[in-house]
């Protein structure tokens, strides 16, 4: 354990998953009750990097439809793919809770490769950039990707979508358990896609960029997270 979080209230719960050992209901309350977001920063990296080492993951030239995401993914993508939608007067126990049934259905059927929990947005709502949309925060956002991947040690992948948070609070998910960004991604100018609006798109140059200078490997994949190829 690094000599900085030596003092931690939460000490007991780093020594587990440094041992890799798996967190119950209540010691996820004591996670996402924690103002310590280092803390669990540093938590959720060990459950990455044990599962993907140094990667994150990105798909090219696939438009989400964002009044509806689900949507956007073929059958196959969309069936590996468990989310949870927060931030619309559920309680932190309710989030909790929600996160150990998915852990448990995951552990008796083996069916999702990824998590992605999603932020409320109500359809008035306009997307908000960098601190998340208006029924969470930059810092709620942060911490539900955290616990989701310290949580949810029987999923592959956790997804974070960049549109959501906004380029450059995804860039920082990287540090809290993500590997996995996913939005609208073209292989050329984020202008050469008629009918979607340009801040809810990025250009695979401009992501790769982004994941890079966040310490991370780039690396395209296909639907199943198959890898094409660690970009340069």
């Amino acid at each position: 354990m690094p000599s900085l979080f030596a003092q931690s209230e939460l000490w007991d719960l780093i020594d587990k998953v440094e041992k890799g050992q798996r967190l119950d209901v209540d010691e996820g309350l004591r996670l996402i009750k924690s103002q310590e977001i280092l803390t669990l920063g540093y938590m959720a990296n060990l459950v990455r990097e044990r599962k993907n080492g140094n990667q994150t993951y990105f798909i090219v030239n696939r438009p989400i439809n964002y009044a509806d995401i689900s949507a956007s993914f073929e059958e196959t993508e969309k069936h590996s793919m468990a989310t949870i939608v927060y931030g619309n007067q559920d309680s932190l126990e309710e989030r909790i809770t929600r996160l150990v049934e998915l852990r448990t259905t995951q552990e008796q059927n083996n069916e999702y490769l990824t998590f992605s929990p999603i932020p409320f947005l109500s359809k008035d709502e306009k997307l908000e950039g960098t601190m998340g949309v208006v029924n969470t925060t930059g810092y709620d956002d942060l911490k539900m990707l955290a616990i989701s991947r310290i949580l949810l040690d029987n999923f592959a992948h956790i997804k974070a979508f960049w549109f959501l948070l906004g380029p450059k609070l995804a860039q920082v998910s990287l540090s809290f358990g993500v590997d996995d960004l996913d939005g609208t991604v073209l292989e050329g100018p984020s202008s050469s896609m008629p009918g979607t609006e340009s801040n809810r798109m990025l250009s695979k140059r401009a992501l790769i960029h982004l994941i890079q200078k966040a310490g991370r490997d780039a690396v395209e994949r296909d639907i199943l997270h198959s890898p094409s190829y660690p970009q340069q």
